[in-house]
């Protein structure tokens, strides 16, 4: 039975508080689709579940009408376009404003103490990306954050965040059940005698509600819906942490620091992008690297596609990450890292995939000096002071 309990939990507020002095040092944790199955019968502290999926262009995919055929029961649709910024060279899906992100969280139901479950439709894509949004800090712009209410700076630092590895297409190959009804047309009076089916309702319709669409069902069962939105708050810090997120100033000053003080930077686009041999994919943007990074395409992270249909990708386990960034890094780097003596940023073509990078370092143990450079590539080559290394 999908609970309630996983809009509003007093309970998890109590197992999982948090300080607002800094960050959570929690790192983002992996689920198997058992165990987040498991976790959604729970009659309290059942968590908020969410599909984050997003497509290359190309692929030419609809993540949200997919999501409103086929779901895990009660998920609600984060769409990672929407709840966004887009930057000053307009690239998309850059991290959320604090308003934006708190009207998104309270019209999906989750509240700070909701334990936040992201999947989406490949296996691990898109889902690392509102992990990531979930904990990091808040937008900034000239190296200070720009959003401040009561005098301190805003982060978003969700306390219990997690990604389903494998996603839906590994749910699906496990047998466990999926949501297929249409959330466009429910009948309230069909499923009223049964608590579980209408609570299971909740997510698509808030989905519904807040992306535009206009659910065809009575009034008075929409009044009962938003009656059960959250007020969601982020949470002020003291300190405003500067590991999270990096804009252009802030990988210019990188590319022009010593040996010795320079941050790490991995690239997870594919090698032939990073070596300036094949083009990318927005046309007129130069391919190549900033001055410095390391290659580090993201499917390095993560295992062989699997033999099922749709066949789907897991992250590698903490030793076999440590081996792949020690090899990329070579030992002395990388240790480091790990140590956090060194802090590190991982970029890709628009922040996206540089996310799977982020959440392979979390597994791998780097939870306090690891860093996305929001905007990534498209941001960094469409400035015409950038310098572009091609090899």
């Amino acid at each position: 039975m999908f609970s309630a309990a996983r809009l509003r939990s007093p309970a998890l507020a109590r197992q999982f508080s948090m300080s607002t002095a800094r960050r959570s040092a929690r790192p983002v944790s992996l689920l198997t689709p058992k165990e987040l199955h498991d976790l959604v019968q729970q009659e309290d502290g059942a968590p908020v579940v969410l599909d984050a999926s997003w497509h290359m262009p190309a692929a030419k995919r609809l993540p949200f009408q997919e999501y409103r055929k086929k779901r895990i029961e009660g998920a609600a649709f984060w769409d990672v376009d929407q709840i966004a910024s887009t930057s000053d060279v307009g690239v998309p899906h850059n991290m959320p404003s604090v308003a934006q992100f708190e009207d998104a969280c309270s019209r999906l139901g989750i509240e700070r103490d909701s334990h936040v479950v992201v999947y989406d439709t490949v296996g691990v894509f898109s889902s690392p990306r509102t992990a990531f949004t979930f904990k990091a800090s808040g937008k900034r712009g000239q190296g200070e954050l720009t959003e401040v209410r009561s005098g301190c700076a805003q982060h978003f630092g969700h306390d219990k965040v997690s990604v389903l590895d494998g996603g839906l297409p590994r749910w699906q190959a496990d047998g466990l059940p999926l949501d297929t009804t249409s959330p466009t047309n429910p009948n309230p009076h069909a499923v009223a005698e049964d608590g579980s089916a209408l609570r299971a309702l909740y997510g698509p319709i808030f989905s519904e509600l807040l992306y535009a669409h206009k659910p065809k069902v009575e009034s008075y069962f929409i009044a009962d819906i938003e009656e059960r939105f959250s007020d969601y708050k982020v949470a002020g810090v003291e300190a405003v942490r500067k590991e999270d997120l990096r804009q252009w100033e802030d990988m210019n000053r990188i590319i022009n620091e010593s040996d010795k003080e320079r941050e790490v930077i991995i690239d997870a686009r594919a090698a032939g992008r990073f070596h300036g041999t094949e083009p990318e994919p927005r046309e007129g943007l130069s391919s190549g690297h900033m001055p410095h990074s390391l290659s580090l395409p993201f499917q390095s992270v993560l295992t062989p596609e699997s033999s099922t249909t749709p066949p789907y990708r897991t992250m590698l386990s903490p030793d076999e990450l440590e081996k792949v960034f020690e090899g990329v890094m070579g030992r002395e780097m990388w240790h480091e890292v790990k140590s956090g003596k060194r802090g590190i940023v991982s970029t890709c073509g628009s922040g996206m995939t540089a996310s799977i990078l982020w959440l392979a370092l979390q597994r791998a143990g780097v939870i306090d000096n690891a860093a996305i450079y929001d905007e990534s590539w498209t941001g960094y080559a469409s400035r015409p002071e950038s310098v572009i290394e091609k090899s």
